[in-house]
């Protein structure tokens, strides 16, 4: 849809935004004279003026590019007359700030002009600065609405949908209250919506309905009715339905699109044909489906999707060959080689990286090796389910070219959708094979490939600062990547294979072109560097040789809403086993979740859940090779919510995991082997951070984080930030230098998608501390929610302990829910003080959490909410051989009542409104 986008918007953008503003020079433009008679008039008056009348200097540079250089430009097509348009409005700028008296509405006019000619250039990102110049002079009339209309252009061109959302919703809020707009309302209304239909139509499906249900009542207001508008609104409210399931509705909106069909253009049509049946194909209406898939094909020849379509059509009446023939056919519409004849062959590495649209690509692969798994499943042929892991494994290798090109925002999208599901079904693949140690692989693969996900490329070029000029070089490159590789595209088939091997090499030259770029920024921006790298995942033998003893094992878990597995690791075993029932888990999941972080529903009932979820979740053979074992959990999707040391074993005498498995967790094997190989402080030297007074963020004082931090001081060598040191520049400064990191501040899970830890000045979000570096030993984030945040598909929770592990943490301790602070000081003592003895960080948590239940008399406070909130995740070696003396734990009485305030806060506020 970005294309519709962009189109709806540029409509709306006519060279009557251009602003005009010399009489003089209009009208020797206008005059009826050779365009040599005309250069001659205007360098006389261009004389005259710099002679006589300097002040209006400005004026001329303006018009010479609005009305002399650019028309020339869009009349012959040469790019000299619009960098001539850009360098004398840079000159009309300049010569307006300098004047005597600024006129600023004369120099807004230029400035916007100079944001217009650049975006007509490709200078996207100075576009981009332009306008938020001219917005700077906080001026709010038309020519702000324009240029905030522009401004969100270019932000979809280069693929930032949030921030283009923001700007448009900025044009909302300044136009609601003006009638005359109706129309530009309406546009932006349906931009609005399939803007955020293109991020992700489940995670954002109440703000399409909005924007929808406004958009119409304007189209029904002015009477619009089967208008472009209209029926845009009506695919769009279509789009929505299929992504979330409801077919038939879904169905109903395209059937009075296709009533009204002469608004669209081909591409258009195809596409809604398509749409329309799939709808049907999903609810089993075959014929009419084929019909109508057929007229997209029709209307669009060699329309990869409705080919897809077709396959799909073919193996719902078990005509598998032939479906697969079609996926076939899907493959070749997108990469156009006659080098695919059999349905076995797969595109090789040259040809994936040659295609143009290579998300669609992935997307029918991956329908393919779906396609074999069918297959097998109904002839029950070893055969097919090879050729489906083979067909995995081309698309594993696509989604590292993807990666490595970054297709902006598209492919967040793409990670969290066709990822997952790539991933989950190669491992049920793997497991129908009995292949366990490939799918570690796909497990490690998933995990390891998604950590960093939760930023689009644009975010990490502002954590990175990366300069506007490097971030314009690395948008051309890109585009000149799309561009020769477009061609190819075109070319194909009308011109000689000596012609077409031309374009290759330029293909094959931008790419390394773009390649050497990046690579040069991994001194001067490592983090931004970091993430346009290929994610390395451990090998399975790496594992088993490095951090599985016999007393060490893991355990990974892949689920979706759908289908669920679990891989056990251990010395001699990889032990692969498949989750049942996975709806049922997941329900059973969210009973636990909320019985955990209630804290006053009835144990009984708390008892039964958790043991039911133990028993969906380790199977007996499973738990017989975990007991008495140091079990690293990497686990997945609602599971990262819930401590397995809560799950109960023994619901009649009321045992549980812990008591028998040392428990810690991890979110990748590979994530630790890369933090393992980060050089760490060999002494303990501790960065202690308090706030305590907020006043700029509006949060409560935190009355004990001043003494927790000076306490723990007091224990190691330490650099203390309190009050208004304790800022978020202070922190990015210090955070790399120290081998211990404690955070006694406020945090929050924030919108869910972006959590906040709280210094004295700002908040430091989930984005932001991607971008720090740190070589923590441990990292304690005294807080609630520090493990808690928003669920993806396929990522688990993105969470403030998600943040420091990827800028380089080797452990964190952190919290699932707001902990009691009574419970929390008695186990925190027990922590610290086994950590003295020289134990593991799960095994010193592990016993503190026993301790505390044993020295707990009241049963109310034995409820699993007062001491399974606290997790280890990451490195689990001991913190130090040398154990500190005796006196010092004293201090953690002081420290513990100080931990979590906030929570403790919040849980008051919880029980006075219940």
């Amino acid at each position: 849809m970005k294309n519709l986008l962009l189109s709806l918007l540029i409509t709306i953008t006519s060279q009557s935004c251009i602003f005009a503003q010399n009489e003089k020079l209009r009208n020797i433009i206008d005059l009826d004279i050779s365009e040599t008679e005309k250069e001659k008039k205007v360098d006389s008056l261009y004389k005259h003026l710099q002679k006589n009348y300097k002040d209006r200097l400005g004026d001329f540079y303006h018009d010479i590019a609005s009305k002399w250089y650019y028309p020339r430009f869009l009349n012959k097509g040469d790019n000299n007359y619009l960098n001539d348009a850009i360098l004398n409005t840079r000159k009309a700028i300049l010569e307006k700030e300098n004047s005597d008296v600024i006129d600023t509405i004369s120099l807004r006019k230029s400035i916007y002009n100079l944001a217009f000619f650049q975006y007509q250039s490709g200078e996207i990102f100075s576009s981009i600065d332009t306008h938020i110049k001219l917005l700077s002079f906080n001026i709010e009339d038309q020519k702000s609405i324009g240029s905030r209309k522009d401004l969100s252009i270019s932000y979809l061109e280069v693929g930032d949908f949030q921030k283009a959302i923001e700007t448009l919703n900025q044009i909302l809020s300044l136009s609601k209250n003006d009638a005359k707009k109706w129309q530009f309302l309406l546009n932006t209304h349906i931009l609005l919506a399939d803007s955020y239909g293109t991020m992700n139509y489940a995670d954002n499906k109440s703000e399409m309905e909005y924007h929808l249900k406004q958009a119409d009542s304007l189209v029904k207001a002015n009477k619009l009715e089967k208008s472009f508008q209209d029926n845009q609104i009506k695919v769009l409210y279509g789009n929505l339905y299929l992504k979330t399931g409801r077919f038939s509705t879904a169905k109903n909106m395209y059937k009075q699109v296709l009533s009204n069909p002469s608004v669209f253009s081909k591409k258009e049509l195809a596409i809604v044909y398509n749409n329309y049946g799939y709808c049907l194909l999903q609810n089993n209406e075959i014929e009419e489906a084929l019909n109508n898939i057929n007229l997209a094909l029709q209307t669009l020849p060699n329309y990869s999707l409705a080919l897809e379509s077709l396959g799909d059509l073919n193996l719902q009446k078990n005509n598998y060959k032939e479906g697969l023939e079609y996926y076939q056919k899907s493959i070749l519409a997108v990469i156009q080689t006659p080098n695919l004849s059999k349905i076995m062959d797969l595109p090789n590495t040259e040809e994936i990286e040659l295609t143009k649209d290579k998300l669609n690509l992935l997307r029918h692969i991956i329908a393919k090796a779906n396609g074999w798994a069918k297959y097998y499943k109904y002839k029950n042929n070893n055969n097919f389910l090879v050729n489906s892991l083979q067909t995995f494994k081309k698309a594993d290798e696509l989604i590292d070219i993807i990666k490595r090109e970054n297709t902006e925002f598209q492919s967040k999208v793409y990670w969290r959708e066709q990822s997952s599901e790539l991933y989950a079904n190669a491992i049920e693949t793997c497991f129908l094979l009995k292949r366990p140690e490939e799918a570690f692989y796909y497990m490690e693969r998933n995990k390891a490939l998604l950590l960093l996900e939760d930023l689009s490329n644009e975010d990490a070029k502002q954590i990175a600062n990366i300069p506007t000029e490097k971030a314009q070089q690395e948008f051309n490159l890109k585009r000149a990547i799309f561009l020769s590789e477009n061609k190819l595209q075109e070319q194909k088939g009308l011109i000689d294979n000596d012609s077409l091997e031309v374009l290759k090499t330029t293909i094959r030259n931008n790419k390394y072109k773009y390649e050497r770029f990046i690579h040069s920024l991994e001194v001067s921006y490592p983090n931004y560097a970091k993430f346009k790298k290929k994610v390395d995942v451990l090998p399975l033998n790496d594992l088993q040789t490095k951090y599985i003893t016999e007393d060490k094992a893991t355990l990974h878990y892949i689920l979706n809403e759908e289908d669920g597995y679990g891989l056990l690791t251990t010395t001699d075993t990889t032990l692969l086993f498949r989750l049942k029932n996975i709806p049922k888990i997941n329900e059973e999941v969210e009973l636990l979740i909320a019985a955990l972080a209630d804290g006053v529903s009835d144990i009984d009932n708390f008892t039964t859940i958790s043991n039911k979820v133990f028993q969906d979740l380790i199977p007996e053979k499973v738990y017989q090779k975990i007991l008495g074992k140091q079990l690293t959990i990497i686990p997945d999707y609602t599971l990262q919510q819930i401590p397995f040391e809560s799950l109960v074993i023994d619901s009649t005498n009321l045992k549980y995991l812990f008591e028998e498995v040392e428990i810690g967790y991890a979110y990748s094997a590979s994530l630790l082997h890369h933090n393992q190989k980060t050089a760490q402080h060999s002494d303990i030297d501790l960065l202690g951070v308090a706030p305590i007074v907020f006043n700029d963020l509006k949060l409560p004082e935190l009355f004990f984080s001043k003494n927790e931090v000076k306490n723990i001081a007091e224990v190691f060598p330490s650099k203390i930030l309190l009050n208004n040191e304790a800022t978020k520049t202070n922190f990015i400064e210090n955070v790399a230098n120290h081998s211990v990191l404690h955070l006694a501040t406020h945090a929050d899970i924030g919108d869910g998608e972006n959590p906040w830890v709280a210094f004295s000045d700002s908040k430091m979000y989930l984005k932001e501390i991607y971008a720090t570096k740190n070589q923590a030993d441990m990292v304690v984030l005294s807080g609630c929610n520090t493990s808690n945040g928003a669920l993806k598909r396929g990522e688990g929770v993105m969470s403030l302990a998600r943040g420091f592990f990827y800028s380089g943490a080797k452990s964190v301790v952190s919290t699932l829910w707001p902990v009691s602070d009574e419970a929390g000081k008695e186990i925190l003592i027990n922590f610290y003080k086994n950590l003295n003895e020289g134990l593991t960080k799960s095994k010193a948590l592990q016993k503190a959490k026993l301790a505390y239940l044993k020295n707990t008399e009241e049963k109310e406070l034995k409820h699993p909410y007062y001491w399974a909130g606290y997790v280890a995740l990451g490195d689990n070696s001991p913190l130090t051989d040398e154990p500190i003396s005796n006196w010092q734990f004293l201090v953690y009485a002081v420290i513990g009542s100080g931990i979590l305030i906030l929570g403790y806060t919040k849980v008051k506020r919880h029980r006075a409104a219940a």
